[in-house]
């Protein structure tokens, strides 16, 4: 029995002291939290590091679609040559002889057509996985050099906080619904960011 009072004593103490610690502890008050938003859909859009990669992705696709048209066009008429053959095979060639005379320019026509749709299908295969990786590349570069320039204004501006408004949940609404006592910081990091 004379166990039970000593360790509620200690507990006692014990208790005392945690509650004295937590007084004493630094808390930041909610006032003191900084925080802002940036809108990142808006400082992309207008990063004008990212809009100079993008007019090169353009011209590079305008360089796809003239080579295309080019091969496009190449192939047509290969296709009005092969109906033109066909056509005064029919009218010329009455007698095996005469077909066979035909023949020879008939293959290397069929030839030149499926030269010319393999090279179609080549270019639109290489195009469309360089403009997949183009374009993974210019997000990727282009979002981390952004998360870098907010880091570092959070940091010199002494934000706790930085929120992406940007984003959208499954109501097509940004998650930040409300925050008392911010500012959108969008402007600050287009200025800093297109220095």
């Amino acid at each position: 029995m004379n166990g039970m009072p000593t360790l509620l004593i200690h507990r006692f103490l014990n208790l005392t002291v945690f509650i004295f610690v937590l007084c004493m502890a630094p808390f930041t008050a909610t006032a003191d939290i900084r925080c802002a938003t940036v809108n990142i859909d808006k400082v992309f859009k207008n990063y004008s590091k990212a809009n100079e990669h993008k007019k090169a992705l353009i011209a590079k696709r305008e360089k796809y679609t003239q080579r295309l048209a080019t091969l496009t066009s190449r192939r047509a008429k290969v296709s009005e040559s092969m109906n033109e053959l066909r056509n005064k095979i029919k009218r010329e060639a009455k007698t095996e002889a005469d077909k066979e005379i035909y023949r020879d320019q008939a293959q290397k026509l069929h030839d030149q057509y499926k030269s010319l749709s393999q090279a179609i299908t080549e270019l639109d295969n290489l195009q469309l996985k360089q403009v997949k990786e183009n374009i993974r590349l210019l997000l990727h570069t282009s979002l981390s050099e952004i998360h870098t320039i907010v880091q570092q204004h959070a940091k010199d501006q002494q934000y706790d906080w930085i929120i992406d408004t940007s984003g959208r949940s499954s109501s097509t609404i940004s998650p930040l619904i409300y925050a008392r006592e911010t500012e959108d910081i969008t402007n600050d990091i287009l200025k800093r960011i297109n220095q």
